[in-house]
């Protein structure tokens, strides 16, 4: 039945686009001011020797359609000298970008009708964007996200100097963990979409809907103040000036998990839907806590009997991952001159991964703190089945040539479902072990944002943005239980829980979290001109940001464990799908049902954030530029809940932070420049970083637990910059930066009384400090040889060496001092190799990336050493073929070298991890990942 409304759907498609299809192409690009780099709105362009053309809108940007042919351009500007633009050629369906910059004259300014909007998501434009950036800027453009094979954000921004990706999901900038990276979507807050970190997840956002990326690594009054890594924007596409569709679909085929029989458990009929149907949820009529808790034993095993009795795992042949992808842009006129456009896009995908993972545990031998002895090997067959579904809806309206309004939406819904069977052994007790986990998380985010941009007139503008943003978590039942054997003996037998229950013994697990947020911001600018030299135009900024957000919270679990009147024995070896039978469930023979949860387990919170800054960006020459400003942030955050016993915890934490900054750019030449930068800047606690809420992680055999006296960091930022722009598509730069930290969070483990299950919480170190350097290079080999082949690749490179240091007082528990922050590595390295014989309309794409050893999570002296993440070497290549005019057919594989992920713990506490020298965590493969996709454009 999918079958046949897809094949419909493209029918349908393929039809529509040829009534559609134009044999035209299409020349774009932007005009600016030659000595202050300003847009110039209304300039005049004309096809020489003809009557067509176009104006600038208030971004200094045009779009002529046109047959095509070469021709010259001519363009004019009242009180500017005018500009002939030769030899630029027209090719059907492409576009050719032209970046001009005029020299003011002696004449009058007139009005002109806009007619077209600015092109953002090319390299041209982001060349440029980071050329004439007040601040420290890195990123990637629409154009080059297309031509890999990057299905998110959370893959793009691997792309990007300075940046690696942890779980392929959480961004880490200048080794800085995801904590210290402030993320927007269309220059609006993210809510953070995890419940145990702060950080925003990347893999929401599909890159078929990204028109750029960027990144500021210095900060700035304007900025939000709430970083220390970066702060990352990722803008999706909007405002289209013509009809477009597109469809594409693709196949991919994963060595190790495709056409491979694995095991997974049942779910239910919506899960390719990306969320539970209810099967999963706790009945409607299901009671509170304190009601089950004190009913009596046959209500608690009714109660017990009504959840579905799904505890065994079936075999199952795993098919090719699919993808789909649809955009639609429309532009309409009307009457009053008012232009009308609008982007839709459907993204879905349903993709499967299998591993075989192997994780090793060991006890700590305090005599020497050398060899640590085993305590428990196993290897866990781990299968997830991850669906994505999203759509982005945009509308712009122009009023006219200095007014727009834009109304963004971006919805995402993500359902992932784990299947984990874990054989192993106990060394200590000397006992087998089959332990069983089956977990599905569903997320979804909304994100909402209603925004102006006015030109009131030459000398002042105003833009204005409204925003809600809505994020729900669930894991619904997630089931664990355990089984052992002695030695001599064949059958497994489940683990009877403890009287009070056990989150890893028989358990269920529910959780549910809501948090939605509203934010505004307003930016008023004016442009003055101070001194004699009237070409030299300050800019005075000032600006308010203001966000209020609120999160609900509640976990529940529940285990069965012994009656107690007189047990049958023979239950704990039954078949999976009987021993949680309502037969068995009985409170008498059997189990009963009890519920562990916490009062710590549920938690309210509510954040308010009022900002407003002052900055002025003053030409000091004509090659000399300086942006100094202030930008206060007060913030309260506040959290409601219990401790384990009952206790209420109430945290109130109102601060506010003056945040000043100094940014310095000097022009050497028109193509060269150096900057400098200063900034003050805060990192906060996340809700669940102060909620005492214990979580087990089945996966990592680890307990999570928040801290409520957590203090907010303060960060002080230097950078330095060197950038060279041989051309507009152009880019070398280099860097270095240093940063010193006062009370850094991060994630470290606990010291307990013993047993295996290591315990997490968050904890402020006293200082740290950050510093590296950092190289990119964005270079066309057009100019170097007379070979096509040489002409037509292009090289982008960028590599960071980074160096942290952590120091505590008076802690035992924690680990030496002298060791990095966590996640930060000591070098990343990232080069691509883009190949593109526009005549044969064949793309060629190489991309490698890896980074160097990074602490994954914090361990201590007493008993857990830290866990290392290693380095892995990726190489991604793809392929992709025009076909006609509307065709494209794109293959590729992903992980090429399929390089182990292995994750070491530091056995001998020498603040590193050497292969050989320290013992293994855990390590696995993906496997290489094989695609095939065709793409129909109109």
């Amino acid at each position: 039945m999918l079958c046949r409304k897809l094949l419909f759907v493209l029918s349908l498609v393929l039809f529509s686009g040829q009534l559609l299809a134009q044999q035209l192409g299409t020349i774009k690009g932007t005009v600016k001011d030659a000595a202050t780099k300003e847009a110039i709105i209304g300039a005049n362009i004309v096809i020489d020797g003809t009557a067509t053309g176009s104006s600038t809108d208030l971004d200094g940007n045009f779009s002529i359609k046109i047959a095509p042919g070469s021709y010259n351009l001519k363009i004019s500007y009242v009180s500017y000298k005018p500009l002939l633009v030769e030899n630029v050629v027209v090719e059907v369906g492409k576009v050719a970008l032209i970046n001009a910059f005029i020299e003011e004259d002696s004449r009058a300014l007139s009005e002109v009708v806009v007619t077209a909007e600015k092109q953002t998501n090319t390299v041209v434009a982001l060349v440029n964007e980071i050329k004439f950036a007040e601040n420290v800027m890195v990123g990637i453009s629409g154009d080059q996200i297309q031509r890999t094979q990057d299905r998110d954000a959370g893959q793009v921004v691997r792309r990007i100097a300075g940046v690696s990706v942890v779980d392929d999901r959480f961004i880490v900038v200048r080794g800085l963990g995801a904590r210290y990276n402030t993320v927007m979507l269309n220059d609006i807050l993210t809510p953070s979409s995890e419940v145990d970190v702060k950080s925003f997840s990347f893999d929401l956002i599909p890159s078929g809907v990204i028109d750029r990326i960027t990144i500021s690594k210095a900060g700035a009054a304007d900025m939000a103040g709430e970083f220390a890594g970066g702060v990352i924007k990722i803008y999706t596409r909007n405002d289209p000036e013509e009809n477009k569709t597109s469809f594409s679909l693709s196949t991919g085929i994963r060595a190790n998990t495709t056409f491979q029989s694995v095991k997974r458990y049942q779910g239910s009929n919506t899960d390719w839907l990306g969320f539970d149907g209810g099967l999963r949820q706790l009945p409607a009529d299901f009671p509170n806590r304190n009601t089950f808790v004190n009913a009596p034993m046959s209500q608690r095993t009714a109660l017990a009997n009504e959840l579905p009795n799904i505890w065994l795992a079936q075999p199952y042949n795993v098919s090719p991952d699919l993808r789909m992808n649809f955009n639609t842009t429309r532009a309409f006129d009307t009457k009053k001159g008012w232009k009308i456009g609008n982007l839709t896009g459907i993204s879905y995908s349903n993709t499967h991964q299998y591993a075989l993972v192997q994780q090793d545990r060991f006890i700590f031998n305090g005599a020497t703190q050398t060899n640590d002895l085993p305590e428990a090997t196993y290897k866990d067959d781990l299968y997830s089945n991850n669906v994505r579904l999203g759509i982005i809806h945009n509308w712009t309206l122009r009023l006219n040539d200095r007014n727009k309004i834009e109304f963004r939406n971006l919805f995402n819904q993500m359902g992932t479902s784990e299947t984990t069977i874990r054989d192993g052994r106990d060394f200590g007790i000397g006992l087998d072990f089959r332990n069983y986990a089956y977990r599905y998380e569903q997320r979804s985010i909304y994100s909402g944002q209603f925004s102006g941009k006015h030109t009131l007139n030459e000398n002042s503008s105003l833009n204005w943005t409204a925003g809600f943003n809505y994020t729900n978590r669930r894991e619904p039942d997630l089931r664990r239980f355990r089984t052992r054997r002695a030695d001599g003996t064949e059958n497994f037998e489940v683990i009877e829980a403890p009287t009070g229950g056990a989150l890893f013994e028989n358990a269920r697990f529910y959780s549910n979290l809501n948090e939605i947020g509203a934010t505004g911001a307003v930016n008023y600018e004016r442009k003055i001109k101070l001194g004699k030299d009237e070409s030299l135009i300050t800019k005075l900024r000032a600006g308010a940001y203001v966000e209020q957000k609120s999160r609900t919270f509640e976990a529940r679990w529940f285990s069965y464990v012994r009656a107690s009147g007189l047990f049958d024995r023979s239950v704990l070896t039954q078949p999976f799908d009987r021993i949680f039978a309502p037969e068995n469930v009985n409170g008498t023979t059997g189990w009963t049902f009890v519920e562990g949860t916490k009062p710590s387990d549920t938690y309210d919170a509510q954040n308010t954030l009022a900002a407003f800054y002052v900055s002025a960006a003053i030409p000091v020459t004509k090659k000399f530029n300086a942006t100094i400003g202030l930008r206060g942030e007060y913030n309260r955050q506040q959290l409601q809940t219990r401790g384990i016993g009952g206790n209420r915890i109430n945290v109130d934490n109102p601060i506010l932070s003056p945040l000043p900054s100094l940014n310095l750019t000097y022009d050497i030449t028109e193509k060269m420049l150096v900057r400098a930068a200063y900034s003050a800047t805060i990192n906060r606690p996340e809700f669940r970083e102060l909620a005492p809420f214990l979580y087990y992680d089945f996966t990592n055999d680890f307990n999570f637990i928040g801290n409520p006296g957590l203090k907010i960091s303060t960060v002080q930022n230097i950078d330095l910059r060197w950038e060279l722009y041989p051309s507009e598509t152009e880019q070398i730069s280099v860097g270095a930066f240093y940063k010193s930290f006062k009370n850094p969070i991060e994630i470290a483990a606990e010291v307990t009384g013993g047993g295996s299950t290591r315990t997490y919480s968050f904890k402020n170190a006293d200082a740290a400090t950050n510093f590296g350097i950092e190289a990119e290079v964005r270079k066309s080999l057009y100019n170097l040889s007379s070979s096509k082949f040489i002409q037509d690749l292009t090289l982008v490179m960028n590599a960071a060496l980074v160096k942290s240091d952590v120091r505590f007082s008076g802690d035992v528990a924690l680990t030496q001092e002298d060791r990095p922050l966590a996640f930060q590595s000591p070098y990343l390295f990232n080069m691509g190799v883009f190949y593109n014989n526009e005549e044969s309309r064949t793309q060629v794409n190489m991309l490698y990336n890896v980074i160097g050893p990074r602490i994954n999570i914090v361990g201590n002296i007493q008993q857990f050493p830290s866990i290392y993440e290693m380095p892995r070497n990726v190489i991604d290549l793809s392929v992709t073929q025009g076909i006609g005019e509307h065709l494209e057919i794109k293959v590729g594989v992903q992980d090429l070298l399929n390089a182990p992920i292995r994750f070491l713990e530091d056995t001998n506490r020498d603040g590193k991890a050497v292969k050989g020298a320290d013992l293994n965590f855990m390590n696995f493969r993906r496997g290489q990942y094989f695609t095939l996709g065709l793409t129909y454009k109109f």
